[in-house]
């Protein structure tokens, strides 16, 4: 009930404070639409420092599907691969994560939404040749799907 009540605290936190009805920190207008994308962004922010996977999959449409930007269907997985091999196998290996999104724009048609958002990354790595630190900052565009009233992604995490 807790985590709840703050994530619909951080709504409205990000939907305030602007005159201009932008979420907070963004240029994106804050429409309904867009705080409901926004929140899904700031829990998967928040599963993935608490490395929590059922955190992570409740965000995950089944449909989910990942093509890794590549023409090869080799590297290619879906919801099924990413809950029993990828999440496990990478929030395994993580001791810490630290994540952290800027969002850049949300894009909302109809039933289908998109998120353009830059992730900086730093993670504890703990390897068979010891621990190391991985730092990734990327821009990334992930999609999601209206299901039964909620937004779920659909692809790029």
């Amino acid at each position: 009930m807790f985590r709840s009540l703050a994530i619909a605290m951080t709504v409205v936190a990000l939907g305030t404070g602007c005159a201009h009805k932008m979420i907070q920190g963004t240029q994106v207008p804050a429409t309904d639409d867009n705080l409901a994308v926004m929140a899904v962004l700031v829990e998967l922010q928040e599963a993935m420092r608490a490395k929590s996977t059922d955190r992570i999959l409740s965000l995950v449409s089944t449909a989910y599907f990942e093509d890794n930007g590549t023409p090869d269907p080799r590297d290619d997985y879906g919801f099924e691969q990413l809950k029993t091999e990828i999440l496990p196998k990478s929030l395994d290996v993580a001791e810490e994560i630290f994540v952290s999104f800027q969002v850049h724009d949300i894009t909302v048609d109809d039933e289908t939404a998109q998120a353009d958002i830059r992730y900086n990354s730093r993670a504890r790595l703990n390897l068979p040749t010891g621990t190391l630190w991985d730092t990734h900052r990327e821009f990334n565009r992930v999609i999601f799907a209206l299901e039964d009233g909620a937004w779920h992604i659909v692809s790029g995490l």
